[in-house]
């Protein structure tokens, strides 16, 4: 290689990742109002499909196209939810499934966000452990939920250790993945500027990494959902998922299914906190 390509290489490694348009002029960001509009078009889509699917399956339940033992009809479990809001076991079960979930994000983001800073920083140990998080990514948790009962006994702990897991796989991959795409030039920056260890890191390389740590927040927290609600539905003794076995052993359809509806509702207010919290955190970045 000859030493102007070697320069070559070297200037293009050095120019900022922004593109340029055709007419020379930067890249403008997307008019906030355009953003908003998108927003409240998604919004608006789900509600008007969600009452779409509500109107078919009063109308196909009141018509008999299927058995209410399949599926009632909204109206019959609206009116059950109703009624469990006032019995305290409801209040107790959705307790119970708060806590495990918020232990899960909380423990499961910060392990994975630690992990993955780890591999980033030490190489080889990303190269090495790496292999193993995806394979373990693929195989389903709950098959070691009989380990944890003799290891920790039936309780909530044993829930909140495996969905923990099962959150910090994506949270530290989607770390370590974001950490390790952020273009070279922005740590010769830090080094040109002398920055110290924790400037560079909560300055540069957590801002340039922050679209794929939020990725992995936003699967943290959805499996952190999945993987407490499938525990409770295999043994334990309390919470959402094992009233949901519960009532579905005893043939109580309507209040199964009312259950169910409130996990629904749970996982759609999760789902609007974490966009209201990746706002704050790409606020920056879409300014």
């Amino acid at each position: 290689m000859t030493a102007a390509s070697t320069k070559s290489f070297a200037a293009a490694d050095d120019l900022p990742t922004e593109a340029v348009s055709s007419s020379g002029e930067p890249p403008r960001p997307p008019r906030r109002g355009h953003r908003f509009g998108t927003l409240a078009l998604s919004a608006g889509s789900t509600v008007a499909l969600i009452l779409l699917f509500t109107a078919f399956a009063e109308l196909g339940s009141r018509a008999g196209w299927w058995n209410d033992h399949v599926l009632p009809a909204p109206s019959v479990i609206f009116a059950e939810l109703g009624g469990l809001l006032t019995e305290p076991q409801f209040w107790l079960d959705a307790r119970r499934t708060g806590i495990e979930v918020a232990a899960a994000i909380l423990f499961g983001c910060l392990l994975g966000f630690a992990a993955g800073l780890l591999f980033w920083k030490i190489p080889l140990l990303g190269r090495v452990f790496e292999p193993y998080l995806v394979s373990f990514y693929a195989v389903p948790l709950v098959l070691f939920y009989p380990v944890m009962i003799v290891l920790v006994g039936i309780n909530a702990m044993s829930v909140i250790i495996l969905a923990t897991i099962m959150a910090a796989i994506p949270m530290a991959l989607n770390t370590a993945v974001g950490l390790n795409q952020m273009p070279p030039v922005y740590m010769k920056l830090a080094r040109s500027l002398r920055t110290s260890p924790q400037q560079t890191l909560f300055a540069i390389a957590i801002p340039a990494a922050g679209p794929y740590i939020v990725a992995g927040l936003r699967l943290a927290v959805v499996y952190a959902l999945i993987g407490t609600i499938a525990m409770e539905f295999t043994t334990a003794q309390a919470g959402l998922g094992y009233r949901i076995r519960y009532l579905y052993e005893i043939f109580d359809n309507i209040a199964m299914f009312a259950y169910i509806v409130v996990v629904l509702l749970l996982s759609c207010l999760l789902t609007i906190a974490l966009a209201a919290v990746e706002r704050v955190l790409l606020r920056g970045r879409n300014a």
